[in-house]
Formats: structure tokens, sequence, C-alpha cells
């Protein structure tokens, strides 16, 4: 066996970036971790390996042993040694077992744990052994593509992290060829809430105008118009989007635009019932229009349909 479970010294521990996974948090123990640790204690013992015979390297759990040092004050500490000649793979699967034990590897978690085994490991058998293990597509461009993540501005990666930019929208994202374009469509993200559908329309409608005006896609983030609604004290979050949206689809087709704002004023004229809505095809490609009209149970729009039909008999 290439491991043991040994009390070693706390002091006696390096703490070290080589074997971790979220490097970018390192040393910050998180609020919901934190609560956990002083709830329950530290319930898995860290993972260190032997360097020599008096010191050892943390492999997977400095944050459990940053919190033993902070708020216990032990000198000694559990930890699951691994013998200093074990090999590469049996340490990776000893820190993916560890990490994803308690929660799901995030994107970019897989893109460091491969980072790694890429040093340690030829790509194939990388490929061949972790890949599936991490729920990742077994194609040629799925290494690079993640290894891509961790050449991002921290800002970026941190947001992956957390989920905040949507899996789908990384790879759209990391496509943009300048670093500048990519952080302006985070920060708006960030600074808008955005969950997955709206950042894919509003990626795709603001690199469109962009590219349509010649123009960067930080620069055109930049435009007066678009800063005026951004930084606007009275407009609430949803509103921001809403005044955004409506100015990007107008830049994107102004005479889809104009006629949206026709066909409003047309259903406004009508008075319709509360329950009652009108509705236009896409992009009017068609003259259809869709009246639509909302029942509180199945009963009441049973009785309408009834009483419909007695007045066409009549």
């Amino acid at each position: 066996m290439f491991i043991s479970c040994q009390s070693i010294p706390l002091d006696s521990i390096k703490l070290s970036t080589d074997w971790n996974l979220h490097p970018w948090e390192f040393g910050v123990i998180p609020k919901d971790l934190q609560k956990s640790f002083a709830l329950n204690g530290v319930i898995h013992p860290p993972l260190a390996i032997a360097d020599s015979d008096k010191t050892f390297v943390i492999v997977s759990g400095a944050r459990r042993i940053e919190f033993i040092r902070r708020s216990i004050g032990a000198s000694q500490i559990d930890c699951m040694v691994i013998d200093k000649d074990a090999p590469p793979s049996f340490i990776l699967n000893l820190v993916l077992a560890d990490q994803s034990s308690a929660f799901e590897l995030s994107l970019a978690e897989k893109a460091r744990f491969i980072e790694i085994a890429s040093r340690l490991l030829k790509k194939e058998e990388v490929a061949a052994t972790f890949l599936g293990k991490l729920q990742l597509k077994k194609g040629r461009s799925t290494i690079p593509n993640l290894l891509d993540i961790l050449r991002q501005d921290g800002k970026i990666i941190k947001e992956i992290h957390a989920g905040r930019i949507q899996e789908r929208m990384v790879s759209e994202i990391l496509s943009l060829p300048e670093e500048a374009d990519r952080l302006a469509l985070v920060q708006l993200f960030i600074n808008l809430g955005m969950g997955n559908s709206k950042q894919k329309r509003f990626f795709n409608l603001i690199r469109d105008i962009a590219f349509r005006n010649g123009s960067s896609i930080s620069s055109f983030l930049q435009k007066k118009e678009i800063t005026e609604i951004l930084d606007h004290k009275d407009m609430n979050i949803p509103q921001k989007i809403h005044h955004l949206g409506s100015l990007l689809q107008h830049e994107i087709n102004p005479t889809s635009s104009l006629a949206e704002v026709a066909f409003a004023k047309q259903v406004n004229s009508l008075n319709l019932p509360e329950n009652h809505s009108i509705s236009h095809s896409p992009s009017f490609e068609k003259n259809d229009i869709t009246l639509s009209i909302t029942f509180k149970n199945f009963a009441d729009c049973e009785q309408y349909l009834s009483q419909q039909k007695k007045a066409f008999i009549n």
C-alpha cells in the first residue's frame, strides 16, 4: 500500500498549490465550508505526501488544515499520508475521490485537475483514465479547451468556477480573440446577474453588432447610450436588462423594432380585458396574430367555450 493514516505535526506540513484544484482561492475558506467545519469538525482527514522523514506536502485538504490552525490550535493532525514513491495515477485518483466526495467539481476545477494530470502522465493516458471520471466528452478538443480556461484572467476563472458563467457559454466567450472583450462581457453578466438564456441572447446581439460596426466588444459596451442604462441610479436590474435588450434589438434590426413599437400601440388601443393578450408572428414574418386568453382554471375555460358555441349557433 502507498498510503497510511498518521498523526503528524502541523508545522511539518508544507502548504503548496502543486496538487490544489482551486489555487485561485488558496488560503480562503468559503463561508458555507467554514460553517460546516464549525458545526461538524473536519470529517475527512487531509491528504499529504511524504517529502522527507520529517516534512510533508499537502495534496488535498489545505482548507481543513487552515481551519484547524486558526480555530482549534492543535499541534498535531491526522492525515492520510501518501508514500513519496506512489505512482502519479494513484495520487491523482485519491485527489479526485477526496475532492469530489462532498461537491461536484466545477468546470474550472476539472480543468485544473487535467492540467495537473497532464504534467505527470501522457495525454492519451489522461484522456483514457480521467475524462470519463470527470464526466467530460472524450474528444480531441476537450483537453485543449479545458486548459484554455486556466489561461484566462483570474476574474473569468472565478466566475466559471462559481458557475455564474454557464457551462455552454464558456466556449463562446473563450472563442473571442481579445481578452478585453471577454472581460467586458463577463463583467456585464456579473453586473446584471444574467442567467443562461440571457447570457446567450445578449452575447449574440453584442457580438454581432460590434462585428458589423467594425468595433471591439469592449469599445461598443462603452458607448454613451449603453453606459447610461447600466449606470442609471433609478433603474433596478430587470429594468436595465429590458432597456438594454430593447436598445440592442433596435440596433440589430431597426425595422423590426419600429414595427414592434407600432404593434404595441395598436394592441394598447384595443383596451383588451386583463386576461387577454395579442402576439405577432416571429419577426413579423407573417401577418398572422394570436389572441390568447388566460383562465383561472379548466372550468372557466369550459364555460367560456360553451358560451361561444351558443353565440355561434344563434
